[in-house]
């Protein structure tokens, strides 16, 4: 993928992450990606990723659907700037709201998701009550959606560190809750980063 070997260094932390997305999509023919988040800054490959980019070339490439959601209109109109594929659509809409909506357009056409990338509302880790928010609202997309993932559909989460407190290990970050709510209904986690992937 030469698309995704021109950048792949340049993606730092987020890197293995990444090379784990390519090779699962590698397995399905045509795949249905839904993120949360939209790349917003110019070849910002080390701070956000520029994943919506990445798996839009992706879909333009060897086939699929994207779509990908963001309240911010500026991040949208940069993300619509710099797509490729027609088979890409980005919405300004608060995630939760489009995420139900593409539950009944999936509904309606019989199909199911592969690929879900949650990766919206900010998590400074600097500012712990607002990280607690935007894990409650990455919770709250995935279960919004849930009705819509296929058996066995990647679940990833972007943006999460380890803190250390009283000589113990605490996860922290936008997937801290999704992390509980996997763990506690018994589905496997598939990569341990600052991005996190579950199996549905």
């Amino acid at each position: 993928m030469e698309f995704y070997n021109d950048v792949r260094d340049k993606l730092q932390h987020r890197q293995s992450g990444f090379d784990y997305i390519f090779q699962y999509l590698g397995d399905y023919e045509d795949p249905i990606i839904v993120e949360t988040g939209c790349a917003r800054e110019t070849d910002n490959y080390s701070g956000d990723g520029q994943s919506s980019l990445l798996f839009d070339k992706y879909i333009n490439k060897y086939g699929g659907e994207f779509y990908t959601v963001d309240i911010s209109q500026e991040s949208t109109d940069y993300c619509k700037s710099r797509m490729t594929c027609d088979k890409s659509q980005v919405y300004t809409e608060d995630s939760i709201t489009k995420l139900k909506e593409l539950n009944y357009l999936f509904l309606d056409r019989n199909v199911k998701i592969d690929f879900l990338y949650l990766d919206s509302f900010d998590a400074p880790q600097d500012k712990p009550e607002v990280v607690f928010q935007s894990a409650l609202h990455h919770l709250y997309e995935l279960l919004t959606i849930a009705p819509s993932l296929k058996n066995g559909a990647l679940i990833g989460v972007d943006d999460n560190w380890v803190e250390t407190k009283d000589d113990k290990n605490y996860l922290m970050g936008k997937g801290q809750l999704v992390f509980d709510f996997m763990q506690k209904s018994g589905r496997e986690l598939v990569h341990n980063g600052y991005q996190l992937f579950w199996k549905w």
